[in-house]
């Protein structure tokens, strides 16, 4: 039934975002910043294995995209994510189809991949003056262990039957709310409308950042966007449900950048802070519809349905995070139960925002 496949592929988003959230509680290695373990790409193999790869990529070009613009717009970790994601995935497609490799086999191959792409990548940005003799060796080490994780992860989310935990979710439109019945029905075009002039407001803002990189001009952007929320009709969180919402994921970012670089974890945390606070700006003016269009002209028709449970995940994220702090209390308890308390966690996000 196609809402039961809509029900699997939103929770399977906000699966993906929660292991996305749980990951930046890990400290960056300050030898090799880039390197994740990458848990996310389970759900990737499981998105391969059930709707296919051009499928998979629709759904990576989204969780890269969301990803990046609640985290400050860094674009060098976005090129490295995206190319390093999509050639595992190109991969990975390839080895589910011989059925020659078990899960855990095609992991290490896809992490692998995926960290020799990364560097290769960086290299050729960075004009060639970047040693990556010593790190490829440490990062195809670590490649086993990694792969490992997400192949035996993958194994346990791909046997998580999600329908039945995973209400019909609703989708808010302006007037109602309505349920989706139809691939005619499309959810990205009752998100918010995208409104040019907000947009490139907020274009201007995020290039100003990366121009003027100090707390003072950030606090500015924060008085400002306070005055404009009240001519504008735009709600902004307070500052007990901002801390509630965010703060311990915020501080739980910093401590974990700090072991890398503390001058840049602070500022960095500022400006994710920034970003946060400015999330009903992006939703208001529609922004984060602009990635999800241009996808749309890009992915063939059949793979709208992907492209518009997609372009609401902007509007979960921001409850995704906050729960993640509970999720990784949960799973430290019973580490063996992970694929479960992840299931149960999403089913209760996608429940109460469709209940909002």
């Amino acid at each position: 039934m196609l809402i039961d496949r809509q029900n699997e592929k939103a929770a399977l988003f906000v699966m993906a975002f929660l292991l996305a959230g749980i990951e930046r509680f890990f400290p960056v290695i300050p030898v090799l910043p880039w390197l994740k373990i990458g848990l996310f790409h389970a759900v990737v193999m499981v998105w391969i294995y059930r709707y296919g790869l051009i499928d998979a990529l629709a759904f990576v070009f989204i969780r890269q995209w969301v990803i990046m613009a609640f985290f400050g717009f860094a674009i060098l970790p976005f090129v490295l994510g995206t190319s390093g994601t999509v050639v595992s995935v190109i991969l990975g497609a390839a080895l589910i189809k011989s059925r020659k490799f078990g899960a855990i086999a095609i992991g290490i191959f896809c992490a692998i991949v995926h960290n020799i792409v990364q560097l290769f990548v960086l290299y050729h940005i960075m004009g060639g003056n970047f040693v990556w003799q010593w790190q490829l060796p440490i990062m195809l080490a670590v490649s086993l262990f990694t792969g490992a994780i997400t192949g035996f992860l993958a194994v346990k989310i791909n046997g998580i039957s999600f329908n039945d935990n995973v209400g019909a979710y609703c989708i808010r439109s302006k007037n109602d709310m309505q349920c989706k019945k139809n691939d005619n029905d499309n959810i990205g075009d009752r998100a918010y409308a995208i409104r040019p002039y907000g947009i490139a407001v907020l274009i201007v803002v995020i290039a100003t950042t990366f121009i003027f990189e100090n707390y003072i001009f950030y606090a500015a952007i924060f008085l400002a966007g306070l005055i404009v929320s009240k001519f504008i009709n735009c709600r902004l969180l307070g500052a007990v449900e901002f801390v509630k919402r965010y703060g311990i994921f915020i501080v739980a970012l910093f401590i974990s950048s700090a072991f890398y670089n503390y001058q840049g974890a602070l500022h960095h945390t500022a400006k994710i802070s920034l970003w946060f606070f400015l999330t009903p700006f992006f939703q208001k003016s529609g922004f984060y519809q602009l990635f999800y269009g241009a996808l749309t002209k890009i992915f063939p028709q059949k793979y709208s349905e992907t492209l518009s449970i997609g372009a609401i995940m902007p509007q979960v994220f921001p409850s995704v995070l906050e729960e993640i702090p509970s999720i990784i209390k949960s799973v430290f308890k019973k580490p063996k139960s992970a694929a479960e308390i992840l299931a149960r966690k999403t089913s209760e996000l996608l429940a109460q925002w469709g209940k909002n």
